[in-house]
């Protein structure tokens, strides 16, 4: 089995070439080159079975040498080494169905076991008749969904799976879409070909993207694409879906393709009606075509009256407004997720920037976090429950300090009504505001950094010094006044507190 290895970093290559041992895992035959145009050079000379290669190298990149070659070797499996920047440029490597992506820095470990899966895939290829005719039909399945498919190719393919472009008279896509990060469950593809068989029906299937399971049903002698109802064909995904299990999935159904041709459309309307899953639900299923052309945008009233219900923190009026932006939407299920996501971010964002204008101390978030969480919604429900939560959080904030606010200015308001009952103290306050003591204790104390007895004393001892200063009572009698009957334990106190005794404050000042 013959591998190149192509990568511009001379370190990186000598680190692989010398520290794993090749030929234990089948590689006869080890080849380098130090960038694109080299290593496709090198592989016209030779038949390439598993290509390692980096992405950004100099003359020609790692994913221009990779089509060209898969071009030349359709077979040939595909290792990408990419790092962190990488990760947007692989997007458009999607259609080379890489076998693995390994992470930069580089381990020998790492390489050792893509390598090992790749040797194993092409022992497949080469000695499993089943797993490379699914391997094949996988791929007329890929090469169907572009737009304009190579006629080679597509004509090599087809003789290869038993098929002509007459087969494609009366057909049409389907897609599953698996929510979950782990794309296309093991083993689906399986199950739903025992399914499609027991239907008696024929088609090719292939995964897609790593998340999507792409189906494209074709006709038969005895049975029509253009025959099977809606109802048979919402049936029949249903018993599909019983195999995600706890999976998450949407599903679409395309329209009916009269010709070869007309299929990838067929697969473009249900790309297209995937977006309808999004206002559906979880674990729904779509049929292209089925729903208006028309969307929904809120006009500016929606958004000043939101804001004028958070203002004057009227709660159910603000539900009131979101729930119906949600029954809006329902309603019109046609229109763009992306337009949907921003008036939902715009609806956050003003209660974040109404937050910082009025300096309250509510949870903030960047405008990237706001739109990570957004984007994080796979339906309407979702993105709804998102915002509801968000602003019953802020209400339930506003309530929570509205309540502590009360409660410390009702301790004040008792304290300044009764700073002269020497039964004033925690017990007296509780029995007041039917709260209990260590409630009021702890709430006082982190508002005001002081305990209420501390606040108590501090309080007497001011009303005292007044009077000191602004009558000629006598001492006693102003203590009593102030709440201590104890002449000797008023003097302490206001001693403590002002560094005189009350006759030396009276005289002093």
């Amino acid at each position: 089995m013959i591998l190149l290895l192509v990568d511009d970093e001379f370190h990186v290559r000598k680190k692989l070439l010398h520290k794993i041992d090749w030929e234990a895992l089948g590689i006869d035959t080890l080849l380098e080159a130090e960038d694109g145009e080299s290593g496709y050079e090198t592989a016209k000379r030779r038949k390439i079975d598993i290509l390692i290669s980096d992405i950004r190298m100099p003359r020609m990149d790692g994913i221009e040498m990779a089509e060209k070659i898969r071009e030349l070797y359709p077979d040939c499996v595909i290792l990408f080494l990419s790092g962190y920047s990488d990760k947007e440029y692989l997007r458009s490597a999607i259609s080379l169905h890489a076998l693995s992506y390994i992470d930069k820095p580089v381990s020998p470990e790492q390489v050792v076991s893509a390598v090992r899966e790749a040797v194993d895939y092409c022992n497949n290829m080469q000695n499993s008749t089943v797993f490379a005719a699914k391997i094949k039909e996988a791929r007329l399945v890929r090469l169907l969904c572009s737009p304009r498919p190579g006629e080679e190719q597509l004509t090599s393919l087809l003789k290869d799976c038993g098929l002509s472009p007459l087969s494609f008279s009366d057909s049409r896509t389907l897609l599953l879409q698996s929510l979950s990060a782990d794309g296309i469950p093991a083993g689906l593809m399986e199950h739903a070909d025992e399914l499609f068989a027991q239907s008696g029906l024929r088609y090719i299937m292939g995964d897609y993207h790593d998340n999507f399971l792409v189906i494209h049903l074709l006709s038969g002698e005895e049975q029509l694409v253009s025959d099977l109802s809606r109802p048979f064909l919402r049936s029949l995904l249903q018993r599909l879906s019983y195999l995600l299990k706890n999976q998450s999935y949407f599903i679409a159904v395309g329209v009916l393709a009269e010709n070869l041709h007309e299929l990838y459309h067929s697969y473009q309307s249900a790309v297209i009606s995937l977006q309808q899953n999004f206002f559906l639900g979880m674990n729904s299923i779509s049929f292209a075509g089925e729903s208006d052309a028309s969307g929904y945008t809120p006009d500016d009233n929606f958004r000043k009256g939101l804001l004028s219900c958070v203002k004057q923190k009227d709660a159910e009026g603000c539900f009131r407004l979101l729930d119906s932006l949600y029954a809006a939407y329902q309603s019109h299920p046609s229109g763009l997720i992306s337009m949907v996501r921003e008036d939902y971010y715009a609806c956050l964002s003003q209660l974040f920037q109404h937050c910082l204008a009025h300096r309250i101390d509510f949870q903030s978030a960047s405008s990237q976090q706001l739109w990570d969480v957004i984007s994080s919604a796979h339906t309407l429900k979702e993105l709804h429950a998102i915002a509801v939560n968000l602003y019953q959080s802020y209400f339930d904030f506003v309530r929570e300090n509205r309540e502590e606010a009360s409660v410390s200015g009702n301790i004040r308001r008792l304290v300044e009504e009764n700073y002269g009952n020497p039964s004033l103290g925690l017990q007296f306050l509780s029995e007041n505001l039917k709260l209990s003591q260590s409630y009021i204790s702890q709430l006082f104390k982190q508002e005001t950094g002081t305990t209420i007895n501390q606040y108590i004393i501090s309080f007497r001892i001011d009303m005292a010094s007044s009077q000191l200063l602004k009558s000629d009572r006598k001492i006693a009698d102003i203590a009593l006044s102030c709440g201590f009957p104890d002449q000797n334990y008023f003097t302490k106190l206001f001693k403590k507190c002002t560094g005189m005794t009350p006759s030396e404050y009276r005289g002093y000042v």
